[in-house]
């Protein structure tokens, strides 16, 4: 009679070695790692967008193969250097930098980061998951989508760089109101989710402001009803619209600017553009796509957003790839 093997017996190497991990928590390793170039590669890459989905990972490392990468990013996290941001069932894993991870880029010469808060961007993944990762997959996927089209993404840290500003994000509108504390009187600010620019090889670049919109669902009010004069998306629309026309965005250095407005679905955003048209008839400012973010499913990798048609208030979808691009 032959027997199951024992789960627990410690002393089978060979049965332990082919036991399945656990997804989120760490094992000890029994060996010191040696961090490979292509592991650095994979570090700088969570550097620059501060978190990534594994398949996002692998669309921006289309040579490494599959089994290796996983391999790399499993080692990586059992030794400290990557940590996972709890998912769904069937969603790929989320990584972010750990402490380790930190140390071991720290006095290399990093690539700019495309979400660089030290310009005044908010990014909060302990509180708004899922609100920060619309602005981080629709950077990922524009990145490699404006790669396949020859061109090049501008990160948030480059425009920060070349600025007047040490906070340059923070777009300054014509209200004021006085602070409690200092009584003085200050400006309204708006905050953006996301800064991006888009260059094409014949010098022609383009920048976008990125808002990520999505219902709570303790939302006290209905964004996508119109007659809700509450809704966060007509407060928006109508801050953009006063920081256009005031071009409070020059402190960038740059001289056009436009808002990719991402909401988790297609209906979401037509909602909200329904909505944005009883403030502005027709508008060419604002661009909107869906950014799916559904919780118990994979999300896709989207890089066609950078040629697909992207909705606009009162007009015809336009693309924002080359034919769209103005001199800045």
């Amino acid at each position: 009679m032959r027997l199951m093997p024992s789960f627990d017996a410690v002393t089978n190497t060979r049965q332990d070695r082919g036991m399945r991990k656990p997804r989120f928590k760490r094992v000890r390793p029994k060996t010191p790692l040696c961090i490979s170039p292509k592991m650095f590669e994979v570090l700088e890459l969570i550097y620059q967008f501060k978190a990534l989905r594994s398949h996002h990972i692998a669309m921006h490392l289309p040579l490494r193969h599959e089994i290796g990468l996983r391999h790399s990013l499993r080692l990586m996290f059992d030794h400290g250097l990557l940590d996972k941001r709890q998912c769904g069932l069937y969603e790929c894993d989320t990584y972010l930098l750990a402490g380790k991870g930190k140390d071991a880029l720290a006095g290399r010469e990093l690539p700019p980061r495309y979400l660089y808060q030290e310009g005044g961007l908010e990014m909060r993944l302990g509180t708004e998951f899922e609100h920060s990762k619309m602005t981080i997959d629709l950077l990922s996927n524009l990145k490699a989508g404006a790669e396949a089209n020859g061109c090049r993404l501008i990160s948030a840290e480059e425009m920060a760089e070349q600025a007047k500003h040490p906070a340059p994000f923070l777009l300054p509108r014509h209200t004021t109101y006085r602070d409690r504390k200092s009584r003085k009187i200050m400006p309204y600010m708006l905050v953006p989710d996301g800064f991006v620019g888009i260059e094409h090889p014949v010098g022609k670049r383009a920048y976008f402001a990125i808002e990520a919109e999505h219902n709570k669902a303790n939302s006290r009010f209905d964004d996508d009803d119109p007659s809700s004069r509450q809704s966060s998306t007509r407060k928006k629309i109508a801050h953009y619209r006063d920081v256009d026309w005031r071009q409070a965005y020059k402190n960038l250095g740059i001289r056009n600017c436009r808002v990719l407005v991402v909401a988790p679905t297609s209906a979401q955003i037509e909602n909200k553009f329904r909505v944005a048209r009883t403030v502005v008839k027709e508008s060419h400012l604002f661009l909107g796509q869906a950014v799916p973010i559904i919780a118990g499913t994979d999300v896709p990798i989207m890089p066609h957003l950078f040629d697909a048609p992207w909705l606009r208030i009162g007009l015809p979808p336009e693309q924002i790839n080359a034919t769209t691009l103005r001199t800045g």
